[in-house]
Order: C-alpha cells, then sequence, then structure tokens
C-alpha cells in the first residue's frame, strides 16, 4: 500500500505525532474494551453451560412422564387437555447495555401452576409433567437471554478486535513510519544547512585572512 508523502516539515511533524498520540489512546480503549467483553463472554458461556444442563436433565424427565401419560390415556387425550392450559402472556424483554453491546432479561409473572382440567380425564404422569413444565418455564426463558446476549457479545468481540487490529497493524505503524521518514528528512536538512553554514564561514575565513 503506498503511503501518503508529506513534506518533511516540523509542522507536519507536530500534526502527526499528535495523531499518533489519538490512535495509542484509541487503541488503548478498545483494548481494554475487548478484554472486558471477553471476560463477559465466557463468564455467560460458562452461566449458559450450567443452565444448559438442567434444562435437558429437566426436559429429559418431563419426556418420560409425558410418554407414560400418553400410553394411558392416549395422545389425543394428551393433545386436547394441552391445548386448554392458559398462554403465559406476562412475559416481557427487558434491554441493558454493556460496553455498547446489548443484553437481555426475560422476566414473567412467577405463580404456581393453576390447573385447567379435570383431574378425571388425566393421570398421574401427565400433572407431574405439567409441573415439571412449569417449573422448567424459568430456566428456558434465561437459557434463551443468555443465548441471545452471548451471540450479541461475540458480534461486538468481532467488531472491536477488527477496530483494535487495525489500529495495531495499520494504521499505528503507517503513522509511525510517517514520523520516522520526516524525521530522517529533517534531520539531513539540518546536516546539510549545517554543512552549508561551515562552508560560508570557511570562505569568509579565507577572504578575511587574505586582506
Amino acid at each position: 500500500m503506498t503511503e501518503t508523502k508529506l513534506p518533511a516539515t516540523k509542522s507536519n511533524l507536530m500534526r502527526l505525532q499528535s495523531q499518533l498520540d489519538l490512535m495509542n489512546d484509541g487503541y488503548d480503549i478498545l483494548d481494554k474494551k475487548r478484554k472486558a467483553l471477553l471476560q463477559q463472554y465466557y463468564l455467560k458461556i460458562e452461566e449458559r453451560n450450567k443452565v444448559n444442563e438442567t434444562v435437558n436433565k429437566s426436559i429429559s424427565t418431563v419426556k418420560k412422564a409425558l410418554k407414560r401419560s400418553i400410553i394411558l390415556i392416549g395422545k389425543e387425550n394428551v393433545k386436547s387437555i394441552a391445548g386448554s392450559i392458559p398462554i403465559d402472556n406476562s412475559i416481557q424483554l427487558e434491554e441493558t447495555k454493556f460496553m455498547q453491546t446489548l443484553m437481555y432479561k426475560i422476566s414473567f409473572e412467577k405463580s404456581k401452576l393453576q390447573l385447567s382440567y379435570s383431574f378425571d380425564n388425566t393421570n398421574a404422569a401427565f400433572d407431574n409433567a405439567l409441573i415439571l413444565l412449569n417449573d422448567l418455564k424459568e430456566k428456558i426463558y434465561k437459557l434463551a437471554e443468555l443465548d441471545t446476549t452471548i451471540n450479541n457479545l461475540d458480534k461486538e468481540i468481532q467488531n472491536t478486535s477488527k477496530k483494535v487490529n487495525s489500529l495495531e497493524k495499520v494504521q499505528i505503524p503507517k503513522y509511525q513510519r510517517m514520523i520516522k521518514t520526516i524525521n530522517a528528512d529533517l534531520e539531513e536538512k539540518e546536516r546539510e544547512e549545517f554543512s552549508k553554514t561551515k562552508i560560508v564561514k570557511e570562505n569568509k575565513a579565507k577572504k578575511a585572512n587574505k586582506l
């Protein structure tokens, strides 16, 4: 990539140094942000894995209870009874931000299960499965909010890492090279001026000696 060749002047040198200082400050801020995001990301991953393990165990227990219920009262009866259970409309999604990253919390009204069907049409296995499902609801909501937050953190980490890498590997080295070039050119000019001044003084001294 061809870099812009700026005239070797002290004003350009000061301007480039000022811009480099800003880039270094920006790099430090973004690097700290990336580390904080990564720390939060791994914490959420660890939390999600624990919740996921609990959910999988609960789902397995519910499946066994439902299968037993289907065997005893029939698949159609189970479907019909399940359709009579009220839908939970209390679910709300709350948004918060961490390092400009959206994080979510799913809230709902915690209430004991109110059975909307007759015990005569079911069995203990179905009732147990329904109670377990109601208890499982909160864990599933937690899993959903963690998965969404983890995805958002991952995207923000990638975006931040791109900016950090661009500054570290492209922009900062570019300005360092430009500053180094201008410094070298200015030093060369100073040496040339010194040589010229020295020659002029020597010539004046020679002329003065001849008089």
